[in-house]
């Protein structure tokens, strides 16, 4: 989703979610990756059962993007398979 920003088709409520996720596997040399001001732009679209079900979306795809760095899978290829094999 690289040109989530430029796309035309979201709403303003999946914009801010797209912005969410970006922020928060997006490295802040300064630490502090969701501002006060994102989350509220964010709150202003959900309510507290759904902003913790955004919450819960984006942590699961925390949970994976070590594994995904690390082991760069390949679609359709058996785990451990790498390029130049």
């Amino acid at each position: 989703m690289a040109t989530w920003h430029d796309a035309t088709c979201f709403t303003d409520a999946e914009r801010v979610a797209l912005e969410l996720v970006e922020a928060v596997l997006t490295p802040n040399p300064s630490g502090e990756r969701v501002p006060d001001e994102l989350y509220a732009r964010a709150s202003a679209h959900y309510d507290d059962k759904a902003m913790w079900s955004l919450i819960m979306a984006i942590a699961h795809i925390g949970f994976f993007t070590p594994a995904a760095l690390i082991a760069k899978p390949i679609p359709g290829m058996p785990p451990g398979q790498n390029y130049s094999e």
